[in-house]
């Protein structure tokens, strides 16, 4: 059995490196994947393969091992690729990586979508919430920047602090992140509402939850997160009209993407200083500086897409692909982490 690893982070490889993050192959898993198959080609050039090179090395390997959308594998690629039968994604959505073609050729398409991955953005989520209503941001940069003893009693006096337990938190889609936030937040004993056109009432029991419209969502709930994926349909489906909704005091969070929200509404209703927000995504990432926009307003937390996995979860989703793949490839067991036609075309783009 044959394998490439397009992975294509520069420390993806840390041979000789000490630097943990975006650690996939740590030399642990180096030896697991060496061991396990007959050969492995290796992506050392520290950027993405050029088309010519991706061309070059997919000749006869069975499996590919990528984390950029940069080398598509379409039909020009598994024109090269004859003996291809799987594909294991180590980062999010796969939307971008295969074609159709995959799918008529049969081939698996894997992922840890919806667990390491997801199970990492939901308590990233968590934190931005409790972050939040902790008013955290606003202590810190009071301290530090006013400084000393009056730092530390001015900061004292920020009072707008609440908790999370007993709000209402409204989620917004319910697929594998949302699932596990909705597990993460039964200790706070919340009133979960969801939107959801595809949640089962098994689900609903499950996590104690309550079915609501976005309406509903955006006018009552004093926390609102977004899951939804981008696609065109649900490109600027929170509009200005939902953001004008948002009762006082209220906290937005979005860990989804940036293009599902009208952005320029949102920014309006921020100025307002009626609610807060936290925002892993936004259109333009990193967004444009606007003077008194995004950056200035106190009651907004930018995070620089930090929601994914920690570097201290990223050789546990490889090591995890790397049992799929073999399990499959060796045993003909199917994987567990398997992505059909139907679920990619619902996947962020």
């Amino acid at each position: 059995m044959k394998a490439l690893v397009a992975a294509d982070r520069a420390s993806v490889l840390n041979r000789g490196h000490n630097n943990p993050e975006f650690q996939f192959f740590p030399e642990e898993n180096i030896k697991k994947i060496e061991s396990l198959f007959d050969e492995v080609i290796w992506n050392e050039t520290g950027r993405d393969f050029t088309e010519e090179e991706f061309l070059e090395k997919v000749r006869d390997v069975d499996a590919i091992f990528t984390s950029s959308s940069k080398n598509k594998i379409n039909k020009k690629v598994l024109d090269n690729a004859p003996k291809l039968k799987i594909v294991a994604h180590l980062m999010g959505s796969v939307a971008n990586i295969v074609t159709e073609d995959v799918f008529d050729a049969g081939i698996k398409v894997i992922g840890t979508n919806d667990g390491i991955f997801a199970e990492s953005v939901a308590e990233a989520t968590l934190l931005y919430i409790l972050m939040s209503n902790r008013c955290v941001k606003n202590v810190l940069d009071t301290i530090n920047n006013v400084g000393g003893e009056e730092g530390w009693t001015t900061a004292r006096k920020i009072v707008f602090r609440r908790g999370l337990m007993g709000r209402s938190v409204g989620l917004v889609s319910f697929g594998a992140i949302t699932e596990h936030l909705a597990r993460m937040l039964q200790p706070f004993h919340c009133k979960i509402k969801v939107y959801s056109r595809s949640i089962s009432e098994e689900k609903l029991r499950q996590y104690n939850m309550e079915r609501a419209s976005l309406e509903e969502i955006f006018s009552t709930c004093d926390v609102i997160s977004l899951h939804t994926a981008w696609t065109k349909q649900t490109e600027g489906m929170i509009t200005r009209e939902l953001l004008h909704s948002i009762k006082d005091n209220a906290l937005l969070v979005n860990t989804a993407r940036g293009m599902i929200v009208d952005e320029p509404a949102l920014i309006d209703e921020l100025k307002t200083g009626r609610f807060r927000a936290v925002l892993d995504v936004t259109i333009n990432e990193p967004p444009e500086y606007e003077k008194g926009g995004l950056y200035d307003l106190p009651n907004v937390i930018l995070m620089p897409h930090h929601g994914g996995p920690t570097a201290d979860r990223y050789p546990l989703i490889a090591a995890e692909m790397i049992d799929e793949v073999y399990a499959y490839l060796a045993e003909g067991k199917i994987p567990a982490g398997e992505f059909s036609r139907e679920r990619i075309n619902t996947m962020t783009i």
